[in-house]
């Protein structure tokens, strides 16, 4: 009978070791998740980025069937987009497209977003080497595309305020750039930015 009530007592014991080991290591795991997901997700929007800068290099004039004869924003937003895997599917106002002269290498001599474009310097204006930029998507001039701050929230509760626990969110943001190429053949000025 004494053996019994020590297995009994034993029982119990080993519950409470079991919860009290569960439950932090349930917090790590999650916690890594969490994190991981964050690492994939600015990972995503960087490449997205990389991908719409590549497409807005080749002055293609459609994109899966899209015309880009109007908008080059719009076609290099859907691309963005498309490499996303359906993160920024209800977010394409988050997806900015500048424009940059070798002039001015800070201010975007226009700026598109939505579908919606804005010059934002002056054009046309003569590089020191005696180049004329007419348009703002000139071959030999930048073109930036970015994200700007995708919301994000944690999975897992991060912040305890009284006896609640609340999910704090993050925003991300991506940008990439490169140099215009050379238009088509046959081809005198660029699309429509």
């Amino acid at each position: 009978m004494h053996g019994g009530a020590r297995r009994s007592r034993q029982g119990g014991n080993t519950l409470v070791e079991s919860a009290l080991t569960l439950v932090p290591t349930l917090v790590m795991f999650l916690g890594i998740v969490d994190v991981s997901l964050v690492i994939f997700l600015q990972s995503t929007l960087t490449n997205a980025t990389l991908e719409g800068v590549r497409w807005a290099v080749t002055f293609q004039s459609s994109y899966n069937g899209m015309n880009c004869s109007a908008s080059q924003a719009s076609c290099i937003t859907k691309v963005v987009q498309d490499n996303c895997y359906g993160f920024l599917n209800n977010y394409s106002n988050l997806v900015t497209v500048n424009y940059y002269t070798a002039n001015d290498l800070s201010n975007p001599v226009e700026t598109c977003n939505s579908g919606t474009c804005t010059q934002t310097g002056t054009l046309p204006q003569t590089l020191s080497n005696g180049t004329v930029v007419n348009y703002p998507n000139q071959p030999g001039n930048i073109v930036q595309v970015q994200v700007s701050n995708f919301p994000w929230n944690w999975l897992f509760p991060v912040a305890a305020t009284g006896y609640q626990l609340t999910a704090k969110s993050i925003n991300l943001s991506a940008s990439s750039m490169d140099v215009l190429g050379a238009l088509a053949v046959g081809t005198t000025t660029p699309p429509n930015p």
